[in-house]
């Protein structure tokens, strides 16, 4: 019973939270539909998301940035693991397109680091130099977000 009043405190929480960047949405819809919220609140939320999609297909991490991987790859994960689209869906669809246009051809995506550079710099081996840290997290994304469409 404890454990209920917990996830009940949380989800409105969530559901009165306003969302600032893209990850904010993402989160959101996922926390909601992981909490159980009723049909018109998660299609509310689903429908926050989908209303950043950017004309390329992808999704920015906020509204001043271009579309990104780490930002597609997270809203089509969050988008498919409520049910709010399936893999078949046109805007699904636009977003993995988005994902297969920006790939690497090594298989990886790069997004630029916009993070103050106050550690010391280390090569992990992963490409993209000092913008390694975000394009790695953007190619588990992305793989993630296209995963579901195979």
């Amino acid at each position: 019973m404890d454990f209920e009043k917990r996830i009940a405190r949380g989800r409105d929480w969530i559901l009165e939270a306003k969302p600032m960047t893209n990850d904010d949405l993402a989160m959101r819809l996922t926390a909601l539909g992981w909490t159980g919220v009723g049909r018109e609140q998660m299609k509310s939320a689903g429908q926050a998301l989908l209303a950043t999609q950017r004309s390329d297909g992808g999704w920015a991490q906020n509204r001043n940035l271009s579309s990104d991987a780490f930002a597609t790859g997270e809203s089509l994960w969050a988008l498919r693991e409520t049910g709010v689209l399936s893999a078949g869906d046109s805007l699904y669809r636009r977003g993995v397109q988005y994902l297969l246009n920006t790939r690497w051809p090594d298989g990886s995506w790069y997004v630029r680091s916009r993070a103050v550079k106050f550690q010391p710099y280390f090569q992990s081996g992963f490409p993209f130099d000092h913008d390694q840290w975000i394009s790695a997290t953007a190619t588990g994304w992305a793989v993630m977000g296209l995963a579901a469409g195979l």
